[in-house]
């Protein structure tokens, strides 16, 4: 993991620890709450593929981007989550002991994700969540001269964090982690089929939200 994913997210426990000990009571949440939240992500992407025996694609590379986390309560621990964002992925083409970047591309990830929150009715309520999504690409940029189309696909997730309420308001902040494992999805570049590329990046993400409060569902 980069070193600036690394600060990142001891910036995030930092900010989450300050936030908790300036607290006091905490309001627990009910069902029909609806959490809107605002975060910094960092997003961490580590793909692999190949062409041939000798020509590698790879990427360690970490990106930071804004996203959007809207979750609804159905109970006051039961939640599900979707996610807005679009982060940027670069990967490296290395051919023999030569690297050199082969491509930027947007991923779209549409997910839907199950939460079971601990302690809901306390200031710290951690999370458990996981959940499918499907990961739209398309490019932003191309340093091989040609197109590279990589396909759509589906895959998993997993998600954890901790929301730390404010007291006497229904501000929140919050700490969020995700890890993808998405299926192999096809990689061309200016048309020639090229082997399978693997992305499983993570999101280390910190920020704000405001819990709104609406009528239950059920």
């Amino acid at each position: 993991m980069s070193n600036n994913i690394k600060t990142f997210v001891c910036a995030a426990i930092c900010g989450a620890a300050v936030s908790l000990a300036a607290s006091g009571g905490a309001q627990a949440y009910e069902p029909g709450d609806f959490l809107v939240q605002l975060l910094v992500e960092g997003f961490y992407s580590n793909a692999s593929g190949h062409i041939d025996t000798h020509v590698n694609f790879d990427s360690g590379n970490a990106t930071v981007n804004p996203a959007l986390n809207l979750t609804y309560f159905f109970t006051k621990n039961i939640a599900a989550q979707t996610v807005i964002a679009v982060p940027l992925a670069r990967v490296d083409l290395n051919v023999g002991n030569e690297r050199s970047k082969a491509t930027d591309q947007w991923v779209l990830p549409l997910s839907l994700i199950g939460q079971y929150h601990f302690f809901s009715d306390e200031i710290v309520s951690p999370y458990l969540g996981a959940g499918m999504t499907y990961a739209k690409f398309w490019e932003d940029q191309s340093h091989l001269g040609s197109h590279v189309d990589v396909d759509d696909t589906w895959g998993g997730l997993i998600n954890f964090g901790f929301n730390v309420k404010i007291p006497e308001t229904r501000w929140v902040a919050v700490v969020d982690a995700k890890k993808w494992w998405l299926s192999p999805t096809k990689t061309r570049v200016g048309g020639n089929k090229l082997d399978d590329l693997t992305v499983n990046p993570w999101f280390f993400g910190a920020g704000i939200g405001y819990n709104f409060s609406t009528p239950p569902l059920f």
